[in-house]
């Protein structure tokens, strides 16, 4: 019985290792060809051109892949990104401005005061408008800003409710309107405002950061078009020590597509970087410290009008007041350091901030004086009569004008860079991907030659 049973299974072992030889003898002996043929020359050709088309495919699609992202990127960038935090601009200046023409229209006499309240509406509903803009644009992950947005809508109707409440005590000459004004200004100033600077900040920052994403070296992808170039030199110094022929034309145009492909690469990044950069930063900088002094320039006129309303000295203010013609000169410095700043309208700026910081100091001697009447025609009337300097309103209205131009070019020539880099990158997806195929097609045709003296 153990001779049956071992006999039995002496089969069994022989059946199966015939039935596994069988089932592998076919491809064992195709794999044995196979190797046999790459150790020939003619092998090793087919080898090193199939690493090479695998290397050149690899190394084109992957940067054409990156250059695709990035122009997307950059895409976004301009049509979401900046235009949601110029909204937020909007939104802030729209709302500083809103409360500085309300607290100056609540001492305005006269017919004056149709105008300065459109104005205001106005103002008001920039900023409205702007909110909504800054709500839709903002993305879905972005809960905080959303909050933000939401915040300044929920407090925006309890200061224009204080402002119209202000306004109509003060029109049946009840002395408490003055308290709703402050109280209007403090909530703007104090809880309103902040949250938008916290916006505008958040938003200004998060384009500097993809700014900065997007101009940054494709370094990856550009070491993989290297590479290629590596292999292809490699493979035609060994064809070279094979067949005694120095240059294979397939070969050599091949080199050439890889290498035009990576110094298409290399110059659309150099140009990407330099335009969105260094030319970037050169006009972010001045935006954001020119809208930061037109705010802080706008919250001094508001506090020099409170002053008027409340018949109170300014001179503890003036240390405040003198602190933001400092920063109006540095955002004005800032701004004409750029290659092409607005030299006009920065002497402009300067001039009417000159006469703004004059005519202040007039207005608070008149005030200190007890000449309500002077202090009032100083703060309130635009009018420059002959032979008399100009008033703390004409001198800030100008100023605040020059300030908005500067602004708006700042933010264009922000974007001029932006669309600089972006067209430098626009076709590189396409052209490095053709090029990468015409170097895979001339490997190929280069190698045949050489592959039919063996046949």
């Amino acid at each position: 019985m153990d001779e049956l049973a071992a006999d039995r299974a002496n089969g069994s072992r022989t059946t199966a290792s015939g039935f596994l030889s069988g089932t592998l003898a076919g491809p064992w002996h195709r794999l044995r060809r196979i190797l046999s043929f790459l150790a020939t020359t003619p092998g090793k050709m087919v080898a090193i051109t199939l690493v090479m088309s695998v290397a050149i495919g690899a190394a084109g699609y992957s940067m054409s892949q990156s250059a695709a992202n990035r122009q997307e990127g950059l895409g976004v960038l301009l049509s979401s990104t900046e235009p949601l935090s110029y909204s937020t601009h909007n939104l802030y200046s729209n709302l500083s401005l809103a409360d500085t023409i309300a607290t100056t229209n609540f001492v305005q006499p006269g017919v004056g005061n149709a105008d300065r309240l459109e104005d205001y509406h106005a103002a008001i509903e920039r900023a409205t408008s702007a909110a909504t803009e800054a709500a839709v644009g903002i993305p879905p992950d972005e809960e905080r800003l959303r909050e933000l947005v939401a915040q300044v809508q929920r407090e925006l109707p309890v200061y224009t409710g204080l402002v119209e409440t202000a306004r109509a005590n003060n029109r049946v000459g009840n002395p408490v309107g003055i308290t709703y004004m402050a109280n209007a200004s403090a909530l703007m100033r104090e809880r309103i405002l902040p949250t938008a600077a916290d916006l505008f900040t958040a938003t200004s920052d998060r384009v500097g950061e993809q700014q900065q994403e997007l101009t940054q070296p494709q370094w990856v992808p550009l070491s993989g078009l290297f590479a290629a170039i590596g292999f292809l030199l490699l493979a035609q110094w060994w064809l070279w020590r094979t067949t005694r022929r120095r240059f294979n034309r397939g070969f050599v145009a091949a080199t050439l597509a890889m290498v035009v492909a990576t110094g298409w690469v290399a110059g659309s990044n150099f140009v990407n970087w330099q335009a969105g950069t260094r030319g970037f930063e050169q006009a972010a900088q001045p935006w954001d410290s020119l809208t930061a002094s037109r705010i802080q320039a706008q919250q001094a006129r508001t506090t020099e009008t409170l002053a008027l309303v409340r018949r109170e000295s300014v001179t503890q203010s003036t240390q405040s007041f003198n602190s933001t013609v400092f920063t109006v000169n540095l955002a004005l410095d800032s701004y004409a350091e750029a290659p092409d700043a607005d030299e006009s309208t920065v002497a402009q700026a300067r001039s009417a901030l000159t006469d703004w910081q004059n005519s202040h100091n007039r207005f608070t001697e008149a005030l200190d004086n007890g000449n309500y009447d002077e202090a009032l025609r100083l703060s309130n009337s635009a009018l420059q009569r002959p032979g008399e300097a100009p008033t703390a309103a004409g001198s800030y209205a100008r100023l605040d004008r020059a300030l908005a131009e500067l602004i708006d070019d700042a933010r264009a020539t922000m974007r001029e860079f932006v669309q600089e880099g972006a067209g430098a990158n626009r076709s590189v997806a396409a052209v490095v991907l053709v090029l990468a195929v015409i170097a895979v097609l001339s490997v190929w045709i280069g190698i045949r030659a050489r592959l039919q003296e063996y046949l």
